[in-house]
């Protein structure tokens, strides 16, 4: 049996929350508990699809294609050429609405503009980046109010700077 409750209003631009029951097993289906991260894909804000298993990572190119060189003692010669930045963003699971949402701006074009909040410098940073693979597995169809929703595990994406 799967009964739904609303948890009430929340201060203004946030959503909803539906929380439903089927068993033993009880799902949230938006929780701003769980958005710790800040992204934005060509404007438009996916922090609210987010987990906190989003991570932003940072990390040095080398001139030598991640293998560079020791010299004649084996000191290594460490030659960065740039820095840059990898999202990899986990979502909650989602409805199929939901989905085609998050993908919206990410489906477009292979490239994109991201907006994140940078843990790094504690500011805002814009780059430009590529999306990395992506997949959706269904978890289960739920009759919730006399409405089939159909909800995907949580996805992972990958947009790396360009």
């Amino acid at each position: 049996m799967c009964s739904t409750s609303f948890q009430g209003k929340l201060k203004d631009g946030d959503i909803m929350i539906e929380t439903f029951t089927n068993g033993a097993y009880k799902y949230t289906l938006v929780s701003p508990a769980l958005v710790l991260s800040r992204v934005k894909v060509n404007g438009q804000d996916l922090s609210k699809y987010l987990t906190d298993q989003s991570k932003v990572s940072w990390y040095d190119v080398s001139k030598n294609s991640g293998r560079d060189a020791t010299n004649a003692d084996g000191t290594m010669v460490l030659n960065i050429i740039n820095q840059k930045y990898r999202l990899d963003l986990a979502t909650r699971p989602l409805t199929q609405d939901e989905l085609i949402d998050f993908y919206k701006e990410i489906g477009k074009s292979p490239k994109c503009t991201v907006e994140f909040y940078n843990p790094f410098t504690g500011k805002w940073k814009t780059i430009k980046c590529y999306r990395g693979d992506r997949g959706a597995q269904t978890l289960l169809p739920y009759l919730v109010n006399g409405k089939l929703i159909q909800i995907y595990n949580g996805v992972s994406q990958a947009l790396v700077e360009l």
